[in-house]
């Protein structure tokens, strides 16, 4: 496939969630909570005032496999099969 080819786009239907609100917001929940729990992991590291592990480590835990999750059943069978 060269680089100048246009992406063939269709229109392929989400069989798991077919509410595009609610992968939106789905979506959104979960990045930044990707972002948010990380960012404080390391502020909890770098800074000895706080001790946050209690929390952190189980909620990373959570949101990473729930991210895993929402990409291999909502947003993997939502990309083209053809480019």
């Amino acid at each position: 496939m060269s680089l100048n080819q246009p992406i063939a786009v269709d229109n392929t239907p989400n069989v798991v969630v077919q509410n595009p609100k609610v992968r939106l917001v789905a979506n959104i929940v979960l990045g930044s909570a990707l972002v948010l729990i990380p960012a404080a992991i390391v502020l909890d590291v770098n800074a000895p005032e706080f001790d946050w592990s209690f929390w952190t480590t189980p909620a990373m835990a959570v949101t990473s496999f729930l991210a895993g999750v929402f990409g291999l059943s909502v947003t993997a069978p939502n990309v083209p099969r053809k480019l």
